[in-house]
């Protein structure tokens, strides 16, 4: 039996580093090299761990895969651009933002679109994104004065207790901490400025040049005190050579393929179920408040454990944007979990990208592997859903994975879909 490697997180209080061999697939894995060149083992794991006993974290595969990204792109059927950029998107003005992307906090979610309207809207996007300069038109609503930045590294010093590192990698670091004033547990990310994007936002009747990743983090901050899928940002600071983002650190909390194998190899269909539900649920909620995450993926999804339901939490908003109806042209996140059309077209669209995505996780905690290892697969091949599981359930996997952006369910239909009700 041939196992792909996989570098996944490992979690008790936040994840963690190890690694473990996963199986990515049952059929014969090839083309299966990373963005560096560096060709993953294809055998058992050598500690002699049961195949499941995962303590790993999920090995990212950068859309940076020159030599197949080279073969794809003579297959492209309307190329544009795909090269990196600083890029904040316009809202469409069916956003609840008002079409702007300066920041205004969203007390309501996004209503329900017809079918018609949103596969209409699919078809005729607009090709024009908006960078970072464009980003200023109107001023959002003004931020409180406890979401507004500090520039010492004295006051962050003074607030708060670093810890042991958590994780690490080319976004930057993050630690255990606490802040000193309550003893409340945090995760503190450091991330270089030469990696930092930046967006315009109006924070106490200033309008600023803001992180992004802060920008889009306060946009889907809970209103009062209320609750959120998304893991608070509680702080931030804006240091000459680097961004520190003080986050909301779940205790206790898995990620989810933690999770997933301290259940069993897989999760049973019922639990999935829970788990998929809740995600369709902060999925829409991230979106009502003009957000697209764009990195939907075992990693970044945290199940926070206790006495009631486990609680699904999202993480990582890093490789972001503002949410748009039209198309996105710079790389998507994870490659693994790459939609069909950015490898045809060079383009996607949001909800599409986030409900492929979504397939793609559901997929991995029902059968205890990924659906597809390259781009040919993702393009061609259709995924090996296991008959054990229900009808509905094979039906919602199948409408997360069509490989049509126009004719993929919408997140609003997998929230009334029978297998979730």
């Amino acid at each position: 039996m041939n196992h792909y490697r996989l570098r996944v997180m490992d979690s008790k209080s936040w994840p963690t580093t190890g690694t473990v061999q996963v199986r990515a697939s049952r059929r014969q894995l090839t083309d299966c090299h990373s963005g560096s060149g560096e060709t993953p083992g294809l055998s058992r794991p050598s500690d002699g761990a049961v195949f499941g006993e995962i303590k790993t974290r999920i090995k990212s595969k950068s859309t940076s895969d020159e030599s197949e990204e080279g073969q794809m792109k003579g297959r492209r059927r309307t190329c544009t651009s795909a090269e990196d950029h600083i890029e904040t998107f316009r809202p469409s003005s069916s956003t609840e933002d008002g079409g702007t992307c300066t920041l205004t906090i969203i007390r309501k979610r996004k209503s329900k679109e017809t079918e018609g309207t949103r596969k209409r809207s699919r078809k005729t996007p607009s090709h024009q994104a908006t960078t970072e300069a464009s980003s200023i038109d109107k001023p959002g609503t003004s931020l409180s004065a406890n979401s507004a930045t500090h520039d010492s590294r004295a006051a962050f010093e003074g607030k708060y207790e670093e810890g042991e590192l958590l994780v690490e990698g080319g976004f930057g670091s993050v630690f255990a901490g606490n802040r000193k004033d309550d003893n409340l547990p945090v995760a503190i990310k450091h991330v270089l400025q030469i990696n930092i994007k930046r967006t315009s936002m109006l924070l106490d009747g200033e309008t600023s040049m803001i992180p992004l990743e802060v920008a889009l983090l306060l946009k889907v901050k809970p209103i009062g005190a209320g609750t959120s899928v998304a893991v608070t940002l509680l702080d931030w600071f804006d240091l000459d050579d680097e961004l520190i983002l003080i986050l909301e650190r779940p205790v206790p909390c898995l990620d989810l393929i933690d999770y997933m194998n301290s259940r069993g190899p897989t999760l049973q269909e019922q639990e999935a179920k829970t788990i998929a539900k809740q995600l369709v649920d902060g999925l829409i909620e991230v979106h009502s408040r003009g957000v697209f995450h764009r990195d939907i993926k075992l990693d970044n999804i945290l199940i926070q454990t206790g006495p009631d339901v486990p609680r699904v939490r999202l993480i990582d908003f890093g490789c972001g944007a503002f949410l748009t109806e039209r198309m996105y042209t710079t790389k998507q996140g994870t490659y693994v979990y790459t939609t069909p059309e950015w490898f045809l077209d060079g383009w996607y669209w949001a909800e599409p990208t986030t409900v492929w995505q979504l397939g793609v996780v559901l997929f991995a905690i029902l059968h205890g592997y990924l659906p597809f290892s390259n781009s040919t697969e993702i393009i061609y091949r259709n995924p090996d859903i296991s008959d054990c599981l229900s009808f509905y359930c094979q039906s919602f996997l199948l409408s997360c994975l069509i490989k049509s952006p126009e004719a993929r369910s919408t997140l609003e239909t997998l929230r009334h879909h029978p297998w979730l009700i």
